[in-house]
């Protein structure tokens, strides 16, 4: 009577097996790794930063009569103060 439990072993050990050997040869086989549906852009071999070479930036902005009457309202940078609890296992 001794054989049937090492036989009961014996063949839960050769299910794992088997689950794992199928489980191996269908993620290494038959499913393929995800594609992108849109292909990346070819890198150039000119410097992009060339297109900006010729750009005029108009700084007039910051001389204009109403970006000048902006006023800074409340405290800058913010100071948030004491917040959230001292001791976190504490009840109250």
């Amino acid at each position: 009577m001794a054989a049937q439990p090492t036989q009961n072993l014996l063949i839960l050990v050769m299910i794992i097996l088997l689950g794992v050997a199928i489980g191996y040869f269908y993620y290494s086989s038959y499913v393929l790794p995800a594609q992108n549906p849109v292909a990346p852009p070819p890198i150039s071999q000119a410097d992009d930063l060339k297109a900006f070479e010729g750009l005029q930036i108009d700084f007039g902005i910051l001389t204009n009569k109403k970006f000048q009457s902006l006023q800074i309202f409340g405290e800058s940078p913010v100071n948030p103060g004491a917040t959230g609890k001292k001791d976190l296992f504490f009840p109250f």
